[in-house]
């Protein structure tokens, strides 16, 4: 459980049930060359390469994946344990993070290193965040060319979709095999929410304004859904499936289970609310409606 809520607050979510403070943006001011960045979440990794600016990274957090260039660069430990002598020693002059990170903040403070966070909870702040971060890098056009294009891309994908019934829909994010207790899932303010209603589905815990609650079984036994989603972003072998399925069979009483429309899904990019968030909502709309035609990337 430990190790899978670490995957989840290192591609930037979770961040309000942490340690960390509650995000909020940065007072971005006239840009300027910064040569060596630092970025502590693999969302603005992503942001930042796709800027075009990826020779400027000098160092990454754990679990930075994409693109394979910055897998070159050096650790500096995970979002909520950065290394602190790897920082120094990376001589950073900006770094970047998502969310209020305090210790971080005043690493950079004691330094005199620029210290910049960016709030991505939901699908309008990754355009605020790409925004920003293009002011903050002095490449305002790629960023609005870029922040287009993902809005292009998903409206493409939504079109897709516009006349088939939703379903209902329960996304797993916590699930320890052997065990139905205390699953974690999305509920309002998110991206992931976000993403569920856009690929024909319906969250069946929307009502609940924790982003990322507890439920119970006897709590989506009430909601019957249509489809449930696992999300893996580390991976799951055919054993690990196997274990995990078992456990379902005990609730064959919820529609998803007695049809077969269980469904894990293991893509790196799933949990982090950054530019590939056009992939997130193909995975999902495929998952919910293979019946759907969607050109290969």
């Amino acid at each position: 459980m430990y190790r899978f809520l670490c995957v989840l607050l290192s591609a930037g979510l979770l961040i309000s049930l942490s340690l960390i403070a509650e995000p909020s943006f940065a007072i971005i001011q006239s840009p300027r060359e910064y040569e060596r960045i630092i970025c502590a979440a693999p969302s603005v990794t992503e942001m930042v390469f796709s800027l075009g600016l990826g020779d400027r990274v000098v160092g990454v957090s754990h679990f930075t994946v994409y693109p394979p260039a910055a897998q070159d660069k050096k650790s500096i430990g995970g979002l909520i344990n950065p290394s602190k002598e790897r920082i120094i020693a990376l001589n950073p002059d900006l770094v970047l993070t998502q969310g209020k990170h305090e210790r971080l903040a005043e690493l950079c403070r004691t330094q005199n290193i620029k210290f910049v966070s960016v709030k991505i909870e939901e699908i309008k702040d990754i355009h605020k965040a790409i925004l920003e971060l293009g002011i903050l890098l002095n490449a305002q056009k790629k960023a609005q060319r870029l922040s287009q294009k993902i809005k292009k891309d998903l409206s493409a994908l939504t079109a897709k979709i516009q006349n088939i019934p939703p379903k209902k829909v329960f996304l797993c994010l916590s699930h320890t095999p052997g065990d139905l207790t205390g699953l974690m899932t999305t509920g309002q303010g998110t991206f992931l929410h976000e993403i569920i209603e856009m690929s024909g589905g319906i969250n069946i815990f929307s009502d609940i304004k924790e982003r990322y609650p507890r439920v119970s079984k006897e709590s989506l036994i009430m909601r019957h859904p249509d489809i449930i989603i696992e999300v893996y972003a580390k991976g799951l072998n055919l054993n690990q499936q196997e274990m995990l399925l078992k456990d379902w069979d005990r609730l064959s009483i919820l529609p998803a289970v007695g049809n077969s429309r269980i469904h894990f899904l293991t893509e790196d990019y799933l949990l982090i609310p950054g530019v590939r968030v056009n992939l997130i909502l193909k995975k999902f709309i495929q998952t919910l409606h293979p019946e759907v035609e969607l050109e290969n990337d």
